[in-house]
């Protein structure tokens, strides 16, 4: 126990790793990298992004919950990982048990996008048309269960509409498919779209999250336009293997935070289209908690299974 405590005490001694299920490039492995490059030198120690890819995250999470826990592997997980892939698969190759929040890192929000070529200029007029014609209008997302079926599901439920839904193998399909006017309307997130949509390449009507985003300032909130209720984001966040210490949970999270607070480190995110959400390890727990519960309803009632 002595042993444990001194360990915890004088922690870090050495790198820290933190592990990525996706490719370098993209958007997951940004905010890795956008964290690890200033995060070193706040704890003291080199932090090292390693990217393990496959099974849609699964292959780094196994490999995290599997080592060993002194807080030298960390995961960065997604809602994806900790709400909505354990609510829709009893086959996962990892147990959301086997790890313990460290902190939130950022969350960014999708967009409602639309064909160009959509004669509907608004959100008013998407849903009145989609009302009095139901299921004529087509709806894309990256694969039954994909985070952009769940948003899109969302909001037909929240608006009463119908909408004939195109899966896709990915969200790069469903994108060249809208933008060749193949189907009418797609969520995709707000990192993903944002400069094509100021490039003009895409249409945009609105954004999902709670308020207007940065680097889409001229488009409003659905909340804004009514639905009120309305919230649909994605985040990600820091986990460690289950058992590590308490005292170097709250290390990590410290130095997270005063990372996270850093001017440069703000505007990388939000230049980005993520938004920077600070809190404790607490406060994560309580969000992956609340967002199984709101999901597991939604899940349920829209009938949505994997593929």
């Amino acid at each position: 126990m002595l042993s444990f405590c001194v360990h915890a005490q004088n922690f870090p001694t050495k790198a820290i790793k933190v592990v990525v299920g996706f490719a370098p490039g993209g958007g997951s492995d940004f905010v890795a990298r956008t964290l690890a490059q200033d995060l070193g030198a706040t704890i003291g120690q080199q932090v090292i992004v390693d990217n393990k890819v496959g099974v849609g995250g699964g292959v780094a999470a196994r490999f995290v919950s599997a080592a060993e826990p002194d807080g030298y592997t960390l995961l960065l997980g997604s809602a994806a990982n900790f709400v909505i892939n354990p609510l829709l698969s009893k086959n996962l190759p990892y147990d959301t048990s086997d790890f313990v929040p460290v902190a939130a890192i950022a969350r960014f929000s999708y967009a409602l996008l639309v064909r160009k070529d959509l004669a509907l200029r608004s959100v008013a007029d998407l849903i009145a048309f989609a009302k009095q014609n139901p299921e004529q209008l087509t709806i894309g997302s990256a694969g039954n269960g994909s985070n952009t079926h769940i948003v899109a599901t969302a909001f037909l439920f929240a608006t009463g509409t119908r909408m004939r839904h195109i899966p896709y193998k990915g969200t790069a399909p469903a994108l060249t498919d809208l933008m060749g006017g193949t189907i009418d309307v797609l969520f995709d997130s707000t990192p993903t779209v944002y400069a094509m949509i100021n490039g003009g390449s895409l249409r945009a009507l609105a954004v999902t999250g709670p308020e207007r985003e940065a680097v889409l300032s001229e488009l409003p909130s659905l909340a804004e336009l009514g639905l009120k209720s309305f919230n649909a984001s994605n985040w990600f966040a820091v986990f460690a293997p289950r058992k590590t210490a308490p005292e170097i949970i709250s290390k990590l999270n410290a130095a997270v935070q005063k990372t996270l607070s850093l001017p440069k480190v703000k505007k990388l995110y939000i230049d980005s289209g993520n938004q920077p959400i600070p809190g404790s390890a607490s406060d994560l727990d309580q969000l992956v908690k609340s967002e199984t519960a709101l999901y597991k309803t939604l899940l349920s009632n829209a009938k949505i299974t994997l593929d």
